[in-house]
C-alpha cells in the first residue's frame, strides 16, 4: 500500500494537504496585484475595471450626451453638436472624434482612434497596477499546481490500489477519496482562471460599490432627481442599466440592453393559473 498508511488516515492526510494548498493558491492570488501606483482610477478607468472596454466606451458616450455635445440623428446615429467637456478623459475625446460625422454605434467602436485610446487606457492600468500583467496571471495560475499535485497523489493511490489488488480502506475511505479527487480537480481547475484585475482593483470597486449603494439599479433610483456625476459613476459601478431610465432612446442607440422580463415557463404558466383559478373559486364561495 502506498506508504503503508491505512485509508482513514491516508484520507485525512488528503484532506490536511487539499486545505494546505488551497491555502497557496489563495494566498498567492490575494498578494498578486496588490501594488499599485498613481492615483485612484477616473470613472472610465473605472468602468473599464467593471466591464472592459465596452462599458468605458458606454460612460463616455454618456458623458457627452449628458453635457449635450452629442445627440441622436437619423438612422440609428449619433453625432457631434458642441465641444467635448473641458479636461475630458482621452477616451471620451476619442468618442467625440469619432462622430463629428453621423455613425452609428457599431463604427464608432471600429474607430481606429477609439482604439488607439483604449490601448493607450488599458497600458495605463497595466502601468499602475490596477490591471494584471500577463507575467503576474501566469503566476496565479501556477499557484493552483499544488491542487493537481494532490489530486494526482490520490488518484494514484486509488489506482496502485486497483492494479496490484490492494486494499484502499473501506469503502467509506475509498468513496471519500474518490469525492476528494474530483473535488480538488475542480478546484484547480476554478483557480486556474485567472482575473484580469489586480486585488487591490477588485478592493478598490466593493469599496465604492458600498460607498454608492444608493445608485445600486436594484434599488431603483429616481434620476430625474440625480445629477450627471451621479449617472456616470452609477454606470461605471453597477454597468450601464441607469442609463436606460435616465435616456432609453440614448440608451438603445449605444447598445445597452434592455431588459426584458422572461417569459413564464411551461410549468410557471400552469402554476400561475391554477392559482388564478383557485383565487376566483374562493372569492365565488
Amino acid at each position: 500500500m502506498l506508504w503503508g498508511v491505512d485509508g482513514p488516515h491516508f484520507l485525512l492526510d488528503y484532506a490536511v494537504a487539499v486545505v494546505a494548498a488551497l491555502a497557496v493558491a489563495l494566498l498567492v492570488r490575494r498578494l498578486t496585484g496588490r501594488r499599485t501606483r498613481g492615483g485612484e482610477p477616473g470613472l472610465i478607468e473605472l468602468a473599464y475595471l467593471t466591464d472592459r472596454a465596452a462599458l468605458a466606451c458606454q460612460v463616455a458616450a454618456a458623458s457627452l450626451r449628458r453635457a449635450d455635445a452629442v445627440q441622436p440623428a437619423e438612422l440609428a446615429t449619433m453625432v457631434a453638436v458642441a465641444p467635448p467637456p473641458a479636461r475630458a478623459a482621452p477616451l471620451v475625446r476619442a468618442v467625440h472624434a469619432a462622430v463629428r460625422r453621423p455613425q452609428t454605434w457599431a463604427a464608432v467602436l471600429a474607430d481606429p482612434g477609439l482604439n488607439r485610446a483604449l490601448r493607450r487606457l488599458v497600458a495605463g492600468l497595466l502601468r499602475d497596477g490596477w490591471l494584471l500583467t500577463r507575467w503576474q496571471r501566469r503566476r496565479i495560475a501556477l499557484g493552483a499546481v499544488p491542487m493537481f499535485a494532490v489530486a494526482a497523489v490520490g488518484i494514484l493511490r486509488l489506482v496502485e490500489s486497483a492494479v496490484q489488488s490492494r486494499d484502499a480502506g473501506g469503502p467509506a475511505s475509498v468513496v471519500g477519496l474518490l469525492l476528494g479527487c474530483g473535488v480538488t480537480l475542480l478546484g484547480g481547475w476554478w483557480l486556474c482562471e485567472v482575473p484580469e484585475i489586480g486585488a487591490t482593483a477588485r478592493r478598490l470597486l466593493r469599496q465604492a460599490r458600498r460607498t454608492h449603494a444608493d445608485l445600486d439599479p436594484q434599488r431603483r433610483p429616481a434620476w430625474s432627481e440625480r445629477g450627471t456625476d451621479e449617472l456616470l459613476t452609477a454606470m461605471a459601478l453597477f454597468g450601464a442599466r441607469p442609463l436606460l431610465a435616465a435616456d432609453p432612446r440614448f440608451a438603445d442607440l449605444i447598445g445597452v440592453p434592455d431588459e426584458q422580463p422572461r417569459p413564464p415557463t411551461p410549468r410557471q404558466a400552469a402554476r400561475h393559473e391554477r392559482r388564478g383559478v383557485g383565487g376566483a373559486g374562493s372569492q365565488r364561495r
